[in-house]
């Protein structure tokens, strides 16, 4: 595995040259999904309650259901991917809540695996080759270069669209509803920004990244500007914080960006360089020792420095770590952790830079930009801190590695990895909180013409059985693997039947969406308990997704207050893990969850070991 041969394509492909191709997002038939949701309710209602739910779903079939689908179906009939930008308009931009720690993904980067220092005295150099690395990766995209996304040695092809979203793109607030402002511009369609935005107590700066014939800074030009910006922070006053607006409540947030455009046009055109830049990098005071330290600070850390509307931002603490974050409407974790696979094997491949070119490099200019700001956005900042102040650490995040074993003992089992994690995942909180958890898991639906994801309700009647299994003292140890087998093979069949185009919840929330938008009344349908109980209308307890078979994993919050976040990936011989917690829960305890899962790990291991010698005598 190399970065050519991952990510650079060939002279005749183009990066989006699969996306006009590919088919349109499924629209499945109402009955079939009121089929599939009835069957994804039955653990978690009494024969009273699902009999209740059985009337609720007839009706809605039989009523207003077959109104909505009928509409969906005209919608579908007239556009290739019949979400359109439901997903982002109502899914993600109604919600008030502020991005940080509550809407945003971050991505510990571990540069230990590539061989590069994480210390202080290395800091300036490390940064300047992530900053070289990550316009290397913007110039593959610009230039539309960057491989195409395929599976199966190219037989499923999956979209690359989500690439436009990650450079010079925002999230900008609004009073009632957010939108995404895309900047972003490959060379085909016109000249894009090629400056980038680096903040640091307080304090916003840009230069540009190019140079006069378009090819990208090196990384000895970029540490020049580095030490210069370092000398700046180092030795001046701190600004003054206007990025912690945007940590505010979308709401408060959206009337004070008004009011900042409002007192000047040099405001307004401060503000586009700003959410137009191609990179932001925001320059963290904080040290963490370890990647879990360096975990909770992306979500925490220095918000007075953080301007949280960016789609993709580099966090880089002042001793080394890096974290790489997100803000999740705009894409979703997949590209994210292919980003951080370039970036690792560029540390991997390319040579430390010849520092000592740094003498006979010339300057660039950078600029400092500054808002007019009047006492009413100065209280604000004021206001904003002191609340993320009073607020703390809410959202805590954990990093462990499991390195007892990975995928290679679970495919010698027959057993898919994904699955295998996610049917011991349920068993850990079944184990600790001695109930079942209606359970999330992204299921990729790239393969379609602008395809994102489909929720995978994980929490199965297989998996139920085995849970209920694991519980009984009259269960013996080879009918325990047999349940967990079959929880397995099932969990793997439901995720391919996702992906296929038959889930459930995309297809129920595009009927909600075609009564909000013809201002209907919300069905009955959507206020059955068991629809809320069993995860529907965002109340999963259990929110997890796998990102793949690197060691680069990334976390959200966790769907619920009384819920966890549980995101890994999974290595021949580890599985990495980055799970989440709300510090108010007075249920839930990211670390003793952690613990349980890992012994849960070791015990199903050693009953199938087990198995195996026994089948052998």
């Amino acid at each position: 595995m190399d970065r050519a041969s991952l990510f650079v394509g060939g002279k005749n492909e183009s990066t989006f040259s699969f996306d006009d191709t590919l088919p349109a997002l499924p629209l499945p038939e109402l009955r079939d999904t009121m089929k599939r949701y009835y069957a994804g309710l039955q653990p978690f209602g009494t024969p009273e309650e699902l009999a209740n739910s059985r009337r609720i779903i007839d009706e809605f079939a039989n009523g207003i259901g077959a109104e909505l689908q009928a509409k969906l179906k005209e919608r579908a009939a007239k556009m290739k991917n019949w979400l359109g930008s439901w997903w982002e308009d109502y899914g993600y931009h109604m919600l008030r809540l502020p991005l940080l720690p509550y809407q945003i993904m971050s991505m510990p980067c571990q540069l230990i695996h590539v061989g590069v220092p994480e210390r202080p005295d290395y800091m300036l150099k490390s940064l300047a080759r992530q900053i070289h690395h990550t316009l290397e990766f913007w110039d593959l995209v610009r230039s539309e270069t960057i491989k195409p996304l395929s599976s199966n040695g190219g037989k499923i092809k999956y979209s690359s669209a989500l690439y436009k979203q990650f450079y010079s793109t925002s999230r900008v607030p609004g009073e009632e509803q957010d939108h995404i402002e895309k900047h972003f511009l490959t060379k085909s369609e016109g000249r894009t920004p090629t400056h980038l935005i680096i903040t640091g107590k307080g304090r916003q700066f840009s230069f540009n990244c190019v140079h006069d014939d378009d090819t990208i800074l090196t990384a000895p030009e970029i540490l020049v500007a580095l030490q210069r910006l370092r000398s700046i922070l180092d030795y001046e006053p701190e600004g003054d914080g206007v990025p912690a607006l945007t940590h505010d409540d979308r709401t408060s947030w959206a009337k004070n960006r008004k009011h900042l455009m409002s007192i000047s046009e040099t405001n307004k055109q401060t503000l586009k360089l700003v959410e137009s830049s191609n990179i932001s990098i925001c320059w963290d005071e904080h040290q963490p020792q370890n990647t879990e330290e360096s975990s909770q600070l992306s979500i925490y850390g220095d918000y007075h420095s953080r301007w949280a509307d960016r789609s993709s931002c580099m966090i880089a603490f002042k001793n080394g770590h890096y974290v790489y974050t997100g803000e999740h409407s705009c894409y979703d974790g997949t590209i994210s952790a292919s980003f951080a696979t370039f970036m690792q094997l560029s540390f991997l491949e390319v040579p430390e830079p010849d520092w000592s070119e740094v003498k006979d490099t010339k300057l660039v200019d950078i600029q400092e930009l500054k808002f007019e700001l009047d006492d009413t956005l100065k209280s604000e900042i004021k206001r904003v801190l002191d609340e993320v102040e009073k607020r703390g650490i809410d959202v805590t995040a954990t990093f462990e590695v499991f390195d007892d074993y990975g995928k290679e003992f679970m495919k010698s089992q027959k057993l898919h990895p994904d699955s295998f994690v996610q049917v011991l995942m349920q068993w850990a909180y079944y184990q600790m909180h001695h109930e079942i958890a209606p359970t999330y898991e992204t299921a990729l639906m790239r393969h379609y013409y602008n395809g994102r994801t489909e929720t995978l309700r994980s929490c199965t009647n297989d998996v139920y059985e085995f849970l209920k299994a694991s519980d009984s003292s009259s269960t013996t140890d080879e009918q325990l693997l047999q349940a967990f087998r079959a929880a397995v093979n099932d969990h793997r069949y439901q995720m391919d039947e996702a992906r296929k185009g038959n889930g459930i919840d995309r297809h129920l929330f595009g009927l909600w969406c075609v009564a909000f938008e013809n201002k209907l009344n919300i069905p009955a349908f959507y206020d059955d308990p068991l629809y809320a109980k069993s995860g529907g209308g965002g109340n999963f307890v259990l929110s997890s997704s796998t990102l793949g078979f690197t060691p680069n994993v990334g976390f959200v919050a966790p769907m619920t207050l009384d819920g966890y976040g549980v995101f890994y990936a999974i290595t021949s011989d580890a599985i990495y893990i980055n799970s989440t917690a709300y510090r108010d829960s007075i249920k839930t305890s990211a670390r003793k969850y952690n613990a349980i899962f890992f012994e849960s790990f070791r015990r199903i291991r050693r009953l199938l070991e087990q198995q195996k010698i026994e089948s052998n005598l």
